[in-house]
């Protein structure tokens, strides 16, 4: 099977994307699954299903997929940057995913991770 080329990938993350609007979230799991079948393991695609995961209430599966994700995106970065919004929502996931879980210490330090930054943006 031939790999998605950009277009491709682009049609069908928007297809997601709408599916995901209409609350048809396995629909649009299975579909990111699909594409990982095809071999895209972009972190588009990655993204995708660590956010229908967590809206799927499949806490456990979202952090493996956040895992995944922190492999091929690392989250941190070195020196004085502005975390984006896309790192703030991957933060937040995993620290309700860790809480969900009853992972009471790695759910305490993602969250003050998470909250860390929305202080530093709030006193600027």
């Amino acid at each position: 099977m031939a790999a998605l080329n950009s277009r491709q990938r682009d049609f069908l993350l928007l297809s997601v994307y709408i599916m995901t609007q209409n609350c048809k979230y396995a629909e649009a799991l299975t579909m990111v699954q699909g594409m990982m079948v095809m071999e895209d393991d972009s972190k588009e695609v990655l993204l995708a299903r660590t956010i229908l995961l967590f809206l799927l209430n499949r806490f456990d599966l979202a952090l493996e997929s956040l895992r995944e994700l922190d492999l091929l995106d690392p989250l941190e970065q070195f020196g004085n940057y502005t975390r984006s919004d896309e790192q703030s929502m991957r933060h937040y996931i995993r620290a309700r995913c860790l809480y969900t879980l009853h992972d009471a210490d790695k759910a305490k330090d993602a969250i003050d991770i998470y909250l860390g930054n929305r202080r530093q943006k709030l006193s600027q």
